[in-house]
C-alpha cells in the first residue's frame, strides 16, 4: 500500500509538500513479515527542485502485519494533526493487461 498525504486537496506535481507512507510485505522471507517507510517531499528553493527524504524506515526482523499497520496508523494520525489530511492512494486492483491504475482521493482520518 502506498499513500500520499498533502495539506491541499489540489496538489501540484513536484511543488506541493507531501508525505508518502509505504506498507509492503517483504517478499521471499517466507514468514509474512512487513516493512514500513515514511518519506517527506518538498520543493527546495536553493536546489531549484523537488527533494524527497526518507524520514523513517521499519524493517525489523519480526515486523508483523498487525504491528506494521499500527506504525502506519500512528504516522498517518501524526501527519493529519499537522494538516496533511488529503490522501491519495493508488488503486492496485488488477483490471487487465492494458489498464493503468488511477489515483483515488480520500480524506485522511485523524
Amino acid at each position: 500500500m502506498i499513500e500520499t498525504l498533502y495539506k491541499t486537496g489540489k496538489p501540484e506535481r513536484d511543488k506541493s509538500e507531501c508525505y508518502v507512507l509505504v506498507l509492503a510485505r517483504r517478499t521471499g522471507d517466507g514468514k509474512g513479515l512487513y516493512a514500513f517507510m515514511e518519506e517527506h517531499g518538498q520543493w527546495d528553493d536553493r536546489a531549484q527542485r523537488f527533494l524527497h527524504q526518507v524520514m523513517s524506515i521499519e524493517i525489523e526482523d519480526e515486523l508483523t502485519h498487525q504491528h506494521a499497520l499500527a506504525i502506519y496508523g500512528d504516522a498517518k494520525h501524526r501527519l493529519a494533526q499537522r494538516g496533511f489530511v488529503h490522501s491519495f492512494v493508488m488503486d492496485y486492483r488488477p483490471r487487465g493487461p492494458q489498464s493503468d491504475p488511477l489515483p483515488v482521493a480520500q480524506q485522511a482520518t485523524a
